[in-house]
């Protein structure tokens, strides 16, 4: 009975392991790509390759309902959610095509609304600059649209101006595109404003998709929050915004103070660009890419610099876990405070090293990685899977536990917990 329910536990670890890739770290936002039947394909499809090639967003498929819609008359797709019951949000895409389904839907409308007045983003591609002017999102607001559909973007809204030949127009938490194509250039521009300019370029890279030229929309917006530490610097900003700082909301996304370093550096003001990265990294501890940035700045300017990412998993990747854990024991007391690898990348060895056999430093890897990432649910997921494998009962469900009281929603834990209860 002990070796079936082990076989069965190590058949479920290894589905598990199948799926395991290296992911991004820090802060992830939710991209919902809300597509009625008849929606232009490209309209969200190339967004969502965006999105899905930057690290650093969750992409999933919202409908009217969760029956399937079609695409272009010919493609089938069944949503991932209802947006009755999808997972909060952060960016609500809309594409062009079908949406006058949305907008005859008062409550489709009001969730879009709703999710702007509480703090979110919404893309629009195409004609689904109509939907954002029919929830009231460009009263006194630039914008732009398919270039045939002016007049009819312009008959949901009273007040906004529509700017023909431009490819995006960003309006801060509402930002809209020309049809098909220019989507992809909104997303990619989004991408640069929230994890940075480099993010979306690599993006760009991975998609083969040479038409964005960055800065070529219409910025109708300003961050006021970056431009106040762009004159006026960190010490003063803390002082200015004291309050705000210690507050829930987060006032810029990383990829804006990221960028803003870039700029600074290219002009040869490497000193304020360090104040940047370094202001940044202490409001956002768990981005590993403005570490990354930083590191390669500190590098330029003759600064001691900590070992790379890379080299902490290609040590590992080679087995030699004790020489990983020294090598990260000695850069922390380097440089403390340093985020010096991506949770879920050193997650992804772990697992790379379980299917190589080496179940041990495989523990060993998922160790360091909890000791670096202790308020992560799944680092103690994937340590406990590392017992597992090892048979060290007792230490799964220990860790089991521990990832359960800080993720209580995580169902793999709770079902592993279930095997090995008569261990």
């Amino acid at each position: 009975m002990k070796k079936e329910i082990f076989l069965t536990l190590c058949y479920l670890l290894a589905g598990a392991l199948a799926f395991a890739q290296p992911q991004q770290n820090g802060r992830v936002y939710r991209v919902a790509l809300f597509v009625p039947s008849g929606a232009e394909l490209l309209d969200f499809a190339g967004p969502g390759e965006v999105f899905s090639q930057a690290p650093g967003f969750e992409v999933y498929l919202v409908g009217l309902t969760e029956e399937p819609v079609k695409s272009q008359g010919f493609l089938s797709i069944t949503p991932n959610y209802s947006y009755n019951n999808c997972p909060r949000p952060d960016i609500i895409l809309v594409p062009g095509g079908g949406t006058g389904r949305i907008i005859n839907d008062p409550a489709a409308i009001q969730w879009i609304k709703d999710h702007y007045d509480n703090g979110g983003t919404v893309l629009t591609v195409c004609t689904g600059a109509s939907v954002a002017a029919k929830a009231g999102l460009l009263e006194g607001k630039k914008a732009t649209t398919y270039h045939s559909a002016f007049d009819y973007v312009k008959s949901y809204c009273s007040d906004c101006e529509l700017l023909p030949g431009t490819r995006y127009v960003d309006n801060g938490r509402i930002i809209t595109t020309a049809g098909i194509s220019a989507g992809i250039d909104g997303a990619l521009h989004l991408v640069s404003r929230i994890k940075g300019k480099d993010v979306a370029e690599e993006a760009a890279r991975n998609m083969e998709y040479d038409k964005w030229t960055p800065g070529e929309g219409y910025m109708n917006y300003q961050n006021e929050f970056v431009q106040y530490l762009k004159q006026y610097g960190p010490v003063r900003t803390r002082q200015h915004y004291q309050s705000e700082l210690a507050g829930p909301a987060p006032l810029f996304f990383v990829g804006e103070i990221k960028n803003l370093a870039a700029e600074l550096s290219a002009a040869g003001k490497q000193e304020r660009a360090v104040e940047m990265l370094e202001f940044g990294a202490a409001y956002y501890p768990g981005e590993v890419i403005i570490y990354n940035q930083m590191r390669a700045l500190y590098a330029e300017m003759g600064r001691p610099v900590p070992p790379a990412p890379e080299e902490f998993m290609e040590k590992a990747l080679q087995g030699d876990a004790d020489g990983t854990l020294a090598l990260y024991k000695e850069a922390k007391e380097q440089f403390p405070g340093w985020a010096l690898f991506e949770e879920s990348r050193m997650n992804w060895v772990g697992y790379q090293l379980l299917r190589q056999e080496k179940p041990e430093a495989a523990v060993k890897i998922f160790q360091l990685n909890a000791e670096a990432y202790p308020s992560s649910w799944n680092a103690y997921d994937s340590l406990a899977e590392g017992y597992l494998n090892t048979q060290q009962w007792d230490k799964a469900r220990k860790y089991y536990l521990k990832s359960l009281e800080l993720n209580p929603d995580n169902d793999n834990a709770r079902k592993m917990m279930e095997g090995i209860k008569e261990r």
